[in-house]
């Protein structure tokens, strides 16, 4: 059950990716940090979703059944991500919020992405970023790839960033840099194979698992960190992936879809940049042209 006294707590969709569960997470706990209560989360797992926050992150903290959220919410409404209501509902004993969005937090609150880099792996994750890392990606800076072309993606995501897009742009940017290297996350094995196939530069990890089990979860997080220790990030059209490993890297990671402006892209005289650890994608080491 939820603790006694002023609660926040975040109710997760079942349906909700890792992007929108991490952000709506991260940011009612800085709510909460913020109004000096404490904080409570939903995080229902099943063949939707298929691992638990504290399998995927060093937490601490287990997830709040779904049904006593439910319960609560007889009494105590489910709120959205604008905090319009925060003035009105400030006698309010629990607040609970509904949403797929970044919430839109006092300017004085940690913002989510803050919160994210303060969190470490779990053993097993941390342990497989760091070995890929270092056999394939260690020692200069190379270009992460982020690839939607599951079914399930956003309609928008698939029309505006076919597979034939990526592999475009990446050719044109071994013509700039010559040897440039790539780490791509795909969500199928056969976009992953046919941009293996087309860049030979290019790296990706083997064997993730079913998609949303909790295998390819684990390897969703490792592809997190090496996206994010990229040194420039090549991402899908209006996708939350992509920006959940922006906010890990903090403002040195720029990223780039096929909806971005010119200023936006890497060009042919932009240095990059590498992290001191891919455990801590945000520390980075001076540029390198």
């Amino acid at each position: 059950m939820i603790a006694r006294g002023r609660q926040v707590v975040a109710f997760i969709g079942a349906y909700h990716g890792l992007g929108n569960r991490l952000r709506v997470a991260l940011g009612s706990q800085s709510l909460a940090e913020w109004a000096d209560r404490g904080f409570a989360y939903t995080w229902p797992t099943g063949r939707r979703f298929g691992a638990r926050f504290d399998e995927l992150w060093q937490v601490g903290q287990p997830a709040l059944p779904v049904a006593v959220s439910r319960l609560l919410s007889l009494r105590h409404p489910y709120r959205s991500a604008d905090l319009d209501w925060l003035e009105d509902a400030a006698d309010d004993r629990v607040w609970q919020i509904r949403t797929p969005h970044a919430l839109h937090l006092p300017p004085d609150a940690v913002p989510w992405g803050e919160r994210l880099r303060r969190l470490a792996p779990v053993d097993g994750i941390a342990e497989r970023i760091l070995a890929f890392h270092t056999r394939h990606l260690a020692g200069e800076p190379y270009v992460g790839v982020m690839v939607r072309a599951h079914a399930v993606s956003n309609a928008q995501t698939l029309e505006h960033s076919p597979l034939e897009w990526y592999i475009e742009r990446m050719r044109s940017l071994q013509d700039e840099r010559p040897g440039v290297r790539f780490f791509v996350s795909a969500d199928t094995p056969a976009a992953q194979a046919a941009v293996l196939s087309a860049i030979p530069t290019a790296v990706a990890l083997d064997d993730k698992g079913g998609y949303n089990t909790a295998a390819a979860l684990r390897s969703s997080v490792v592809d997190l960190y090496l996206l994010a220790s990229a040194g420039h990030l090549i991402g899908p059209y209006y996708s939350s992936f992509p920006e959940v490993a922006q906010q890990l890297a903090g403002p040195w990671l720029r990223l780039e879809t096929s909806g971005s402006s010119p200023d936006q892209l890497l060009r042919e005289g932009d240095a990059l940049t590498a992290p001191t650890d891919p455990l801590r994608p945000s520390d980075r080491s001076a540029p390198t042209a």
